[in-house]
């Protein structure tokens, strides 16, 4: 009874794959190859329904089947969405959504951070770019795709995880414990450093579009009117974001008609060139440098590209992540979607930064830890022994960082000065909100000044 049952379901599920062709004998859109591996789909599925020795939710069949299709591409930055995480891109882009606060990829089966946010419990925990996070809760992220360990990572505000993760040049991974936290992003921040006369500005994302390019302007106006006679743009830890948002925000600085970027489609085929305007809101003529990371991907690179490309500014820091390709959001039936890349970017002098990033002008490093450094560090997460000193002296000041070198001095920990007052200065700040400008962190941001407080020639300064 079964064959024959199983016999008049094939001779079903035939017709409707053949019904699905067109009067000239192929499928709208689909190849002969692509009729025929439809017809072996359906003959499969077919036996998984009435033959597997397990009861099948088809749900979950039919998403292992989108998904797998979309995996087959070998492209990390293109995925399914179901209705949760369909939801939850659309909770990013208004700025607010649950979780740990980091930007991630899937790579080499792992996931990869991209860029952890500021303020968040990812930053807090001093998680990485280009960290791999090999586990979450247990499960091994190589056998999960990109969306189910994001909603891994995802929950109830208030709720912990515990991650694995694996760090370049640290032969041992490390386990985090993370609580969640409702992640709401403040796209851009400024500060006027007065005795410098210049303006910085810090842009997390490229998200937001018409409300960051409004917030932007407004910023770069009001250090304008203070006097800023240059500007510091900091994309460090920005993951991008929206491609007509960093046309917009590129276009403030450049002269008219200059290519921002071009766009390539299938086959390296030209889609588009984006170019200035001539508006009337630009800031053309103020000295600046844009600061980079390893953290700093797509429509970040897109803006360094295009100010470093026409001389505009010196970029300033570390290799950028190199994420240089565009995908787009397709809406599917039921509240689901499939993020899909559809291009390829290239910079004015028509460099592909994918793999690749965006090479600074000034090659200017963080504060590192060496490898004496991260065994020490190791030794004292194991002991919990900087959140005993935090607890007991909570407020950051010079002599309360004597008294922490003291401290680890004769517990034995030999960590560098400038890796000892990171981590002290950091933490320290847990819970508030990290100060916008820390110069005794930040190598870069000290550098980006110098460059900017030069005199030009016939003045004093």
């Amino acid at each position: 009874m079964k064959n024959k049952e199983r016999l008049v379901w094939i001779g079903i599920v035939s017709f409707l794959s053949f019904a699905l062709i067109l009067p000239n004998g192929s499928v709208k859109g689909i190849s002969k190859t692509g009729e025929s591996y439809l017809q072996i789909f359906h003959e499969v599925l077919s036996f998984i329904q009435t033959d597997y020795v397990e009861s099948v939710d088809d749900e979950k069949l039919y998403q292992g089947a989108i998904r797998g299709l979309i995996a087959s591409l070998g492209d990390p930055h293109s995925r399914f969405m179901d209705k949760d995480d369909f939801s939850q891109l659309q909770e990013e882009t208004r700025g607010s959504f649950g979780g740990l606060g980091m930007e991630v990829s899937f790579a080499d089966g792992a996931i990869v951070v991209i860029s952890p946010i500021e303020d968040t419990p990812a930053m807090k925990a001093g998680i990485l770019p280009q960290d791999r996070i090999v586990e979450i809760d247990g499960k091994k992220t190589g056998d999960l795709s990109l969306s189910d360990s994001i909603k891994l990572m995802r929950g109830k505000v208030g709720t912990s995880v515990t991650i694995k993760l694996e760090r370049k040049n640290q032969k041992e991974p490390m386990t985090l414990t993370l609580v969640r936290e409702m992640i709401k992003i403040r796209y851009v921040r400024s500060s006027f450093l007065e005795k410098e006369k210049l303006g910085y500005i810090k842009l997390n994302q490229f998200m937001g579009k018409d409300s960051t390019l409004s917030e932007f302007k407004k910023e770069l106006a009001a250090l304008k009117e203070k006097g800023a006679e240059g500007l510091i743009v900091d994309l460090r830890m920005n993951p991008g974001g929206l491609l007509d948002l960093a046309i917009a925000l590129s276009d403030l600085f450049l002269k008219p008609d200059l290519d921002i970027v071009s766009v390539r489609g299938r086959g390296g085929e030209l889609v588009r060139v984006f170019r200035s305007t001539s508006s009337g809101d630009k800031a053309i003529q103020i000295p600046m440098v844009v600061l980079i990371n390893e953290g700093s991907a797509s429509a970040s690179e897109i803006f360094a590209g295009a100010i470093q490309d026409h001389g505009r500014g010196k970029i300033l820091g570390t290799v950028s992540f190199g994420k240089g390709s565009v995908q787009n959001i397709y809406p599917l039936s039921h509240n689901t979607g499939i993020a899909l890349t559809i291009q390829k970017y290239y910079t004015p002098s028509g460099k592909s930064i994918h793999g690749k990033g965006i090479q600074p002008d000034v090659l200017v490093k963080s504060v590192e830890p060496t490898e004496d450094d991260r065994f020490y560090i190791r030794k004292m997460a194991e002991k919990k022994m900087l959140e005993a000193f935090v607890a007991k002296n909570p407020v950051y000041s010079e002599a309360n960082f004597q008294l922490f070198e003291k401290y680890l001095s004769e517990k034995g920990m030999k960590l560098s000065s400038d890796v000892a007052r990171f981590l002290y200065k950091s933490r320290s700040n847990k819970e508030g909100q990290s100060p916008l400008l820390d110069l005794d962190l930040d190598p870069q941001m000290k550098k980006a000044i110098e460059l900017l407080s030069v005199p030009k020639e016939g003045e004093k300064k």
